[in-house]
């Protein structure tokens, strides 16, 4: 029990040390709170108040911790009211480090999440000059643009009912078709429009794009959009297609957006091992060859098109922070395209049943793959044959890569989507190499 105690004091000295070592670093000149030692002591002042808590004398505790939020509030008054600045960032992290102290004691929240916070804390306070940069010069078309995928995403996006509309939820209509000798039958309870799940693939692609404007901000425009690619496409690799593929309407320099298209869809290859693996590991196996070709060549492929240089950029083509960040308007259209693709499926579901297994497992990929995916991870080896489920795959793999080509045609440019098309022949023929292997 000691021993654990003077672990969590240990580690609180060293977190305050640590907080302390960065704001000393990085206001050498000015008259900062404090540094290394300073901190120290806020963080061990804050494991002392925790122990006292812990041991019944809430209220020592919480008079220690009340006179010790007064001084950090005098001393914020007096400095601003000394120095005209009215910044809170120093007296944040003085009451952050002080936190981080009591948090070990009182077993709140476990340890592990207190070291993250700790993390989080320095790498904000670490920021500070990069901020400043992105800060001098942000637009207010870039302000309006947040502000709107704000209200997208955390207004709009919440108060949307999660609820799928059937036609029996409309019983006007139904009584029109039976007043004319129609039996819906099984299309009664056909989903035909969940609001929220509409909502959520624009906030997805209108996302994907804000994420990679910031990104470009901090570490560059063509790095960017190769992370916020890569790891959109273990959300929805054909909505960062499709939002890449709009992208290149502003841009004669088309080759990154290919390679981040591709790195995107080497994701969701990479998300097969994860849906599959846990389900059926003898599926899995007999997938890997295909998967492992699907995964080198489409690297291969985002490398060389990364590498390849682009035409010089000229003067009348719009600049980063000329074009909108993203466009609603076309979010709207994919995500009405991709809701009509969806009933579509249902449809051929119902018409087909288990017989046209491959017919609508191929329209059901124009939407994506994972409910394929899951389903032929538990029929293989049980309802249908490894080598046939295996077959039904590398189909539907490549009617999916070749929905993103069709995508990217009605969204891009043709310069960007006849070279995409291209990658994706050469990735979905290669795959079908797998089959000879196992």
């Amino acid at each position: 029990m000691i021993s654990i105690l003077a672990f969590k004091l240990v580690l609180a000295l060293l977190f305050g040390a640590a907080v302390g070592l960065e704001r000393e670093s990085s206001q050498p000149q000015e008259g900062s709170a404090g540094g290394m030692r300073t901190y120290a002591l806020i963080a061990l002042l804050g494991s002392i108040c925790g122990i006292l808590f812990v041991n019944n004398l809430q209220t020592l505790g919480t008079a220690v911790a009340t006179v010790f939020f007064a001084i950090v509030v005098v001393y914020y008054g007096v400095g601003s009211y000394t120095t005209k600045d009215f910044g809170m960032t120093t007296e944040i992290s003085i009451l952050f480090t002080f936190l981080i102290g009591v948090l070990p004691m009182l077993d709140i929240i476990p340890l592990q999440l207190v070291v993250a916070l700790f993390v989080f804390l320095v790498l904000i306070l670490s920021m500070k000059a990069k901020t400043k940069v992105i800060a001098a010069g942000v637009t207010n078309k870039e302000i309006e643009s947040f502000t709107t995928y704000a209200i997208i995403s955390l207004v709009i996006l919440p108060f949307l009912p999660n609820v799928g509309y059937t036609l029996d939820s409309m019983p006007v209509i139904v009584q029109i078709f039976n007043n004319v000798g129609i039996n819906l039958g099984p299309f009664e309870t056909l989903e035909l429009l969940n609001p929220q799940k509409l909502w959520i693939v624009v906030v997805l692609i209108t996302g994907i794009d804000v994420f990679g404007y910031v990104l470009g901000r901090i570490i560059g425009n063509k790095k960017s959009f190769t992370v916020a690619s890569f790891l959109g496409g273990f959300v929805s690799s054909t909505s960062a297609t499709q939002s890449l593929a709009q992208r290149s309407q502003h841009t004669h320099a088309v080759n990154y957006l290919i390679g981040a298209a591709l790195l995107s869809n080497m994701a969701s290859f990479l998300q097969v091992f994860l849906l599959a693996g846990p389900l059926n590991g003898k599926w899995l196996i007999s997938l890997l060859p295909s998967l492992l070709i699907m995964v080198i060549s489409s690297g291969l492929l985002a490398v060389y098109f990364l590498r390849k240089e682009e035409p010089e950029i000229h003067d009348g083509e719009q600049g980063v922070k000329n074009f909108k960040i993203f466009s609603l308007e076309s979010a709207l259209r994919f995500a009405v395209l991709i809701t009509c693709v969806k009933l579509l499926t249902k449809i051929c579901l119902i018409l087909f049943g288990k017989s046209g297994f491959i017919i609508s497992s191929i329209i059901a990929s124009f939407v994506g793959m994972d409910a394929i995916i899951i389903n032929l991870a538990e029929m293989a080896g049980t309802t249908i044959t490894l080598q046939f489920a295996l077959l039904t795959f590398l189909l539907v793999n490549t009617t999916n890569l070749a929905s993103k080509v069709v995508y990217s045609f009605l969204q891009g440019t043709q310069k960007f989507s006849i070279r995409l098309s291209i990658s994706m022949l050469i990735i979905s023929v290669l795959s079908f190499v797998g089959l000879l292997i196992v």
